[in-house]
């Protein structure tokens, strides 16, 4: 039995030899073979990481290489595998070419996290530079200039100046993207990098072009002499480099227009859309650059796009401002992020430009499935665009957005409502805000309350005043909106407007009668509307004390006036917002109460020019630093902030430079157009066709595919075999609408197709509070609504006001 088990035993240990032996045979056929597919190595990448630092070691060629897929796959998927750094280092003078390439891979993941060990393999990667692989070599300098070692900078240089004159294209643009990572480890290093990029500009191949202006951008961006010589050079290569490449080429060509040829001579700031002016001739650099830079908007790639937007933007005269209209509508179709960025841009466009984008308020639309920065985006792109649109399609598409449950889509909808006042329309639109100030919804009552008092304060309707809406109207009717739920900002706003005409005739006889209300509900009433109390009490109390109308007004009022003033900043000081009790403070010093001690006469005289004179404080406002404006295209824009590194444009020069030698003009620039050449039917289908001049350019009308077919010629009949006795009127692919559904289709609602919204409620609150309290109505002579005149028609819904514009 003893002999038995021994035996057992012995083959139990046989067996598990031999199915060792046959597993390690399996792997081995797999990898000569090639069976282990990549996508294996992300998936068990993190399982066999533990393996991997015994086969870098100890294995053979073919297990290193699997041992780097598996590292290198690692990087891929985003983890960390520079513990196996030390391990990788020690096969880079690998005499497998596959095993080399996989090792410089990670080499230059991490050669920046671990310099010290990077030193260890800097005699490999020399000797590598001399390799006869263009790969070995390109790789090998792209390690070496990853290390972030100040001593190994000028051996750098030295690799950098070399492989500059490189036989390989890809070798020498890895030279010109090493000099700004040299520029950013030792700034000591400039003066010898200049030459060597200097040496550089004369690159031939598109491979490397981009990369050699990028290194030019780097170490001497202002020394545009270096650019005369390769300016025509370069605006004939800017399509054939890559995306990438295009957009630094793109920025240089663009600043270096704006500091040597004279203005378009047009002033894009001051473009009125109603007119194109005309700009005197170019010069023909420049309108090259602008031929170069307007190719690039067919490009797929967004950022060459909005480069080249922004370059023509920057140097186009305002004719040819239009070309930028369809490129950015192509990206706000896009993903989120390349609507965000175009987006940006395009409101840009529309606020300094409006004519460029006339037309194309469509495509700006509010849709559905968008984003909310989307959404901001387009409404403020429209508000932009609402003066020079066509104001029809545009009023009724934003009635039905103030009807929107998304709160800003339906506040900045208002916003448009407000830059589409003007001219004619102007009452009208101002009607409709007046009806959206009673909104139930806080957003939009206080988006159309900030309307109104913009539209009272910049003067536009005071000037259109008519009999059936003064301004004692209008602020009446502002004034009973208080006994509503308005919201906290709709709420300031009126407590603004009646501190801001604290002079005229309503103001005289109801200004208190308000300062009563607020002062009575001043517990309830939002932060903005308690800070904009104190400011009217204040305004009141200062103006009782002076010689002016609103102090004769006030006269018969004064006990009452000061007991209000008083028990304001009582409630303002003890308040729980930290703003309400500074605004208190800061204002008590300069309208004290009677018990404080009175003020110096410097803080007297300046107390009453700021308070008591309204161009005192417009002067004030004017004095504020508008906004900075940044580059089109650029970070900055997007973050509303200058980062490091970011330099503006330069200023068109005020004389005209002196002619420069540019280089010679590109036979590919100077040669003639070839005519266009219509493709032969009878090639591509194989057909005898009779005898047809395709080769003549089609004249402007013909390229009309949809008139073609309409109204086919004799010729086009044969091609397409079209019996000669089928009218044209068949050859059509959709059927038209019939005569009388046709005839009633007018030429603005012939493309609306978005359903009537129901009737909005605003009105009809409007008229209910109208009846609420009569009696109360009679007393407060200020509560009756100029909405409510019987000589005059009541204002429509909001989705009505389109009968205001038409």
């Amino acid at each position: 039995m003893a002999e038995y088990l021994s035996k057992a035993m012995a083959f139990a240990q046989d067996a598990a030899k031999l199915s060792k032996r046959f597993g390690e045979g399996l792997v081995d056929n797999a990898l000569e073979f090639g069976l282990d597919t990549p996508g294996s190595f992300y998936d068990n990448a993190e399982f066999k990481l533990g393996q991997v630092g015994r086969e870098l070691a100890a294995g053979t060629d073919k297990e290193r290489v699997v041992a780097m897929k598996r590292l290198v796959a690692t990087v891929a998927k985003g983890q960390d595998a520079s513990g196996h750094f030390a391990a990788v280092v020690k096969n880079v003078a690998s005499g497998s070419m596959e095993l080399r390439r996989l090792v410089y891979m990670y080499l230059q993941r991490y050669a920046e996290q671990e310099p010290d060990l990077a030193l260890l393999a800097v005699n490999t990667f020399q000797r590598d530079l001399a390799d006869e692989s263009a790969m070995i070599r390109a790789l090998a300098l792209r390690v070496l200039s990853s290390i972030r070692v100040a001593v190994i900078g000028p051996i750098v240089v030295v690799a950098v100046r070399r492989l500059a004159t490189d036989k390989s294209a890809h070798v020498r643009k890895t030279a010109a993207l090493a000099v700004p990572k040299l520029q950013r480890l030792d700034a000591a290093l400039r003066d010898e990098l200049q030459d060597t990029v200097a040496a550089m500009l004369d690159e031939g191949s598109a491979v490397a072009v981009g990369a050699v202006v990028r290194a030019f951008h780097a170490v001497s961006p202002r020394r545009v002499e270096l650019v005369h010589g390769h300016f025509r050079r370069w605006c004939a290569q800017l399509g054939d480099l890559d995306e990438w490449g295009q957009v630094e080429v793109a920025k240089l060509l663009v600043s270096y227009a704006r500091s040597q040829f004279a203005g378009p001579g047009v002033d894009h700031d001051t473009l009125d859309p109603d007119h194109q002016p005309t700009s005197g001739p170019l010069d023909p650099d420049h309108a090259l650059a602008l031929d170069a830079l307007q190719g690039l908007l067919r490009s797929r790639n967004s950022a060459v796009v909005l480069t080249a937007v922004a370059g023509l933007t920057q140097l186009a005269p305002a004719a040819r401002l239009t070309a930028v209209a369809q490129p950015l509508v192509r990206l706000v179709r896009g993903s989120r992020e390349t609507a965000y960025a175009a987006l940006g841009c395009a409101l840009q466009v529309a606020r300094r430009w409006p004519a460029a984008l006339r037309g194309h308020a469509r495509s700006f639309f509010v849709a559905a499935a968008d984003a909310p920065f989307t959404r901001r985006l387009k409404l403020q792109v429209l508000a932009a665009l609402a003066p020079a649109e066509q104001r029809g399609t545009l009023v009724r598409e934003v009635a039905a957005y103030t009807q929107s449950a998304q709160s800003d889509v339906s506040a900045g909808a208002v916003r448009v409502l407000l830059a589409s006042a003007r001219g004619d329309t102007m009452l009208d639109a101002f009607r409709s805000l007046l009806v959206l100030a009673a909104d139930a919804r806080a957003g939009v009552a206080g988006a159309a309350m900030a309307a109104v008092r913009q539209l009272l304060l910049d003067g536009t309707v005071r000037d259109a005043q008519t009999r059936a809406m003064t301004l004692y109207d209008i602020l009446c009717h502002v004034a009973r909106l208080l006994d509503g739920r308005a919201g906290d900002a709709a709420r300031a706003h009126i407590f603004a407007l009646v501190r801001e005409f604290a002079e005229s005739r309503f103001g005289c006889q109801h200004a208190l009668d308000v300062l009563r209300r607020g002062a009575r509900g001043f517990a309830d009433e939002g932060i903005l509307a308690k800070q904009q109390i104190v400011e009217l009490s204040v305004r009141l109390r200062h103006g009782a004390v002076g010689d002016g109308i609103l102090a004769t007004a006030l006269q018969p009022h004064a006990h009452t006036l000061a007991a209000l003033h008083a028990h304001v900043f009582t409630l303002a000081r003890y308040d729980v917002s930290f703003d309400v009790r500074d605004r208190a403070r800061a204002l008590r010093a300069l309208v004290p109460l009677p018990d404080d001690a009175a003020l110096p006469p410097h803080v007297a005289t300046a107390a009453h020019e700021l308070l008591g004179s309204a161009a005192a404080v417009a002067a004030l406002a004017a004095t504020a630093r508008p906004p900075p404006e940044f580059a089109l295209g650029s970070l900055a824009l997007a973050l509303g902030r200058a980062l490091p590194g970011y330099e503006p444009l330069p200023d068109w020069p005020a004389t005209p430079p002196a002619a420069v030698d540019r280089g010679p003009l590109p036979s590919a620039v100077t040669a003639a157009p070839r005519p266009a050449q219509a493709i032969s039917i009878a090639g591509i289908s194989g057909r005898a066709v009779p005898a047809a001049d395709y080769g003549t350019p089609r004249s402007a009308a013909d390229d009309d595919l949809d008139a073609f077919l309409d109204s086919p010629d004799e010729d086009a009949r044969r091609v397409l075999h079209i019996p000669p006795s089928l009218p044209p009127a068949a050859v059509v692919f959709e059927q038209s609408p019939p005569s009388s559904v046709a005839a009633g289709l007018s030429s603005d609602d012939s493309d609306v197709s978005r359903p009537q919204s129901p009737p909005s409620s605003a009105a009809a609150s409007s008229s209910d509070d109208s009846s609420e309290d009569s009696s109360d109505d009679e007393a407060r002579p200020f509560m009756r609504s100029p909405l409510d005149n019987s000589n005059s028609p009541p204002p429509a819904a909001v989705e009505g006001t389109s009968q205001y514009w038409q």
